[in-house]
C-alpha cells in the first residue's frame, strides 16, 4: 500500500539505517523491537520507512494518549489491522468506528464480573488437570505446555462442552501456524510474497482453512441449540442488536470466535511462559509468591474472590506484562489531516506505537530491564503509563479475562510445582503476532517433595 504525504510543518527525524527501496524493512523483520527501542531517544515522533510507506513512530506517552484515547474518535486503526482482516475477518480486533462500538456493546456482557467468576473455575480446573500430568524431574517445554494449557481454557470458555478431543487437538495444532503466519504478513513489505506457493504459505493456508471450518461447525451447532450453555459463544448467539433486534450473522460469530481464539491464547500463553522464566531466574520472587499463596489460600483451590487478596501474585503478573509486553506494535491512522506534536500529518498517515518499548523506557520505569514486581506495590507515586492491552475506546475487551486467567493459573500451578532452569540460556524474543520467547525448557519439581 502506498501513502501520499505532504511535508510536515516541523522536522521529523528519520531513523538511521534506511536502505534504498526497502527502507527499514530488513531490521523491522529481523528484530523490530530492537529497532523501535533504539529510536526512542531520537524524538517524540520518528519516521521509519517500510518499502515505499512512511510510518511515524510515536515515542511520547502524551502523544500516545492523545491518539489512542483523548482524540481516538478522529483516528482509525490503520494498516496493521487491515493486513489482519483477510485472515481474521471483521471481529472486534479489526473493526473500528461505529461498527466496532456497536459490536463491542454486543460482546461486553460475556466479560461481566459474574461471567469471570464462572470462567475462573474453568481456568483453575484446566490448570490443575494439566500440571497433574507432569513428572517430577522431567524437562518441560514451557512454551508448548503453556500453549496447550491456555488453548484448552479458551476453547472451553468459548465453546463450552461442545468440543471433542479431536477438535481441541486441531486448535492446538493449527492455531500456532495461523498466528505466526499472520505476524509475518503484517510486517512483510510485499504482499505478493505471501501468495507464492512455498511450503510455509501452503501450511498457513491449510491452517486457516481448517480453523475456519472447525469454528463454522461449532457456530452452527450453537445456533441450532441456542440456549445459554454458560460459554462465551452461546452468549454471542443470543445477543441482539439493541437498535434492530437482529442477531449476529454466522460470519460475524465466526469472526468474533476467531478473534478470541487468536488473542486469548497467544497473549496469555506467551505471558505465562515469560513469567515462569522470570520466576526460575529470580528465586527470591518465587519465594515471596509462594509464601503469599500458602498464607492466603492454605492449600485450597483459588477462586475468583481470592484474587483481590493476592497483591503480590497480581504484581508478578503486571511486571511480566510490563517487561514482556505481548503487544509490541499497535497502529493508527488519522481520518483527516491533523497536526500531532507540531507535525502536520495528512489523512491516511500511518502512526505506530510500541507498548513493549514504552514499558522499557528508563524515563518512565527506573531500571526498566530488571524484573521487580515490588515496583507495583509502591502506592506513594503515580504509576507510569501501563498499556499491555492498549487504551481508549479500542482497548482490548478481554483484558480482565486475561488478568484473571494469568493470576488463577499462576496460583494453581505455583502452589504445586517449582520450575527450575535446565541451563543458563535466556529465551530470545521473537516478534510475530505477539512478542514471544523462542524456547524455554524448565525442570518440574514438586513443592511438597
Amino acid at each position: 500500500m502506498t501513502v501520499s504525504a505532504t511535508a510536515p510543518t516541523a522536522p521529523v527525524p528519520t531513523a538511521p539505517g534506511r536502505l534504498p527501496l526497502l527502507g527499514h524493512a530488513v531490521p523491522l523483520l529481523r528484530n523490530p523491537v530492537q529497532l523501535l527501542q533504539s529510536i526512542r531517544p531520537i524524538g517524540d515522533i520518528v519516521r521509519i520507512r517500510i518499502g515505499p510507506l512512511d510510518v511515524y513512530v510515536l515515542n511520547s506517552p502524551d502523544l500516545v494518549h492523545q491518539v489512542f484515547a483523548s482524540e481516538a474518535a478522529t483516528y482509525r486503526k490503520g494498516r496493521f489491522y487491515e493486513k489482519f482482516r483477510p485472515y481474521q475477518g471483521n471481529g472486534l480486533f479489526t473493526t473500528d468506528g461505529d461498527e466496532h462500538q456497536r459490536q463491542r456493546r454486543l460482546v461486553l456482557p460475556a466479560f461481566h464480573r459474574e461471567r469471570l467468576r464462572t470462567y475462573t473455575d474453568v481456568m483453575r480446573q484446566v490448570a490443575a488437570d494439566h500440571c497433574a500430568d507432569w513428572t517430577p524431574g522431567a524437562a518441560l517445554d514451557i512454551c508448548a505446555e503453556m500453549y496447550a494449557l491456555t488453548s484448552e481454557v479458551v476453547a472451553k470458555v468459548l465453546f463450552g462442552g461442545g468440543l471433542d478431543r479431536e477438535q481441541v487437538a486441531g486448535i492446538q495444532a493449527w492455531l500456532p501456524v495461523f498466528i505466526q503466519g499472520m505476524g509475518r504478513r503484517v510486517v512483510s513489505p510485499a504482499a505478493w510474497l505471501d501468495r507464492l506457493p512455498t511450503p510455509g504459505n501452503r501450511r498457513f493456508d491449510t491452517a486457516q482453512r481448517r480453523l475456519r471450518g472447525l469454528v463454522d461447525d461449532l457456530v452452527e451447532a450453537h445456533r441450532r441449540d441456542s440456549g445459554d450453555r454458560g460459554d462465551l459463544l452461546s452468549m454471542l448467539v443470543a445477543a441482539r442488536d439493541p437498535d434492530t433486534g437482529e442477531p449476529m450473522s454466522p460470519a460475524r460469530l465466526r469472526d468474533e470466535a476467531m478473534t478470541f481464539l487468536t488473542a486469548g491464547i497467544e497473549t496469555v500463553s506467551t505471558t505465562l511462559t515469560w513469567l515462569y522464566h522470570e520466576l526460575a531466574t529470580h528465586p527470591e520472587v518465587e519465594k515471596r509468591l509462594t509464601t503469599e499463596l500458602d498464607e492466603e489460600l492454605g492449600g485450597r483451590p483459588v477462586t475468583f474472590d481470592d484474587l483481590a487478596g493476592l497483591p503480590y501474585t497480581r504484581s508478578v503478573v503486571r511486571e511480566t506484562l510490563r517487561l514482556h509486553s505481548p503487544a509490541w506494535m499497535l497502529m493508527r491512522r488519522p481520518a483527516g489531516p491533523t497536526t500531532l506534536g507540531g507535525v502536520a500529518l495528512p489523512a491516511g498517515a500511518e502512526l505506530l506505537f510500541s507498548p513493549a518499548t514504552l514499558h522499557r523506557d528508563p524515563a518512565l520505569y527506573p531500571r526498566p530491564l530488571e524484573f521487580r514486581p515490588e515496583r507495583w506495590l509502591d502506592g506513594d507515586t503515580a504509576p507510569p503509563p501501563f498499556l499491555p492491552f492498549s487504551t481508549g475506546p479500542y482497548k482490548c475487551l478481554g483484558d480482565h479475562f486475561a488478568l484473571t486467567e494469568l493470576a488463577a493459573t499462576v496460583a494453581t500451578v505455583t502452589a504445586r510445582w517449582r520450575l527450575v532452569p535446565v541451563s543458563s540460556r535466556a529465551p530470545r524474543e521473537v516478534a510475530g503476532a505477539a512478542l514471544s520467547p523462542d524456547r524455554l525448557v524448565l525442570t518440574a519439581r514438586r513443592r511438597d517433595a
